[in-house]
């Protein structure tokens, strides 16, 4: 069911990336950004902050694929994810 104010991106992990994301954050509009970290979520209302943020999240938007193409990452990590546990004696105990 397509939810029209909801996008999914998936970032493939063999593209090159312009920006790493630190810590999850949430950009709400041009007034608000929830930041969470490991100890804590911090509310962002600083103009200034909110506009790097802005910046890391349209840049994080453009290095992912959408609609089938991120639909086919999701089904090969799947698959991945399926034949080890598979062949879980070949998974590495640490």
């Amino acid at each position: 069911m397509p939810l029209a104010s909801v996008s999914l991106g998936v970032i493939p992990s063999a593209g090159q990336r312009k920006v790493w994301p630190l810590e999850a954050f949430y950009l709400f509009d041009d007034r608000r950004v929830a930041v969470e970290n490991l100890t804590a979520k911090i509310n962002v209302v600083q103009p200034r902050e909110i506009a790097d943020y802005a910046k890391a999240f349209n840049a994080l938007s453009g290095m992912a694929v959408h609609g089938p193409r991120a639909r086919a990452l999701i089904s090969a990590a799947i698959e991945a994810l399926g034949q080890l546990v598979r062949n879980k004696s070949q998974v590495p105990r640490w």
